[in-house]
């Protein structure tokens, strides 16, 4: 009788346990590296990332962390209230949009990048 108490138990935690891994949301991630490519991205709430040169890429979904490396990229960008942008190489121009008047975090390494809010 213990024994088909505890494997009650443990079969009722095996499935809260199954259950909570279904609820529980995935980070999304968006990624594109290449060159030339012109592409749009959904992050759909998580990070995205765009790597290389002279792409043209809109990333949608309310991102919560948008990095941007390389050279010539031209990124416009949907943030998320609280969230980051953070740019590195050479002349890469990132336009990003956020809810309200909230703006993110941004930290830019580099010559020549510009990151500014959507008009």
């Amino acid at each position: 009788m213990a024994n088909e108490s505890a494997f009650r138990i443990i079969a009722a935690s095996a499935a809260l346990f199954a259950c909570a891994a279904v609820m529980t949301p995935a980070h999304a991630q968006a990624v594109l590296e290449g060159s030339g490519e012109n592409s749009t991205l959904d992050c759909a709430g998580g990070r995205a990332s765009v790597t290389g040169t002279n792409n043209q890429v809109t990333v949608e979904g309310a991102c919560t962390h948008l990095t941007v490396e390389g050279s010539g990229n031209v990124v416009t960008a949907q943030m998320a209230a609280q969230s980051t942008i953070k740019v590195e190489g050479i002349s890469n121009k990132v336009n990003w949009r956020t809810p309200g008047k909230t703006a993110p975090k941004i930290s830019s390494a580099g010559v020549g990048n510009s990151v500014t809010r959507a008009r």
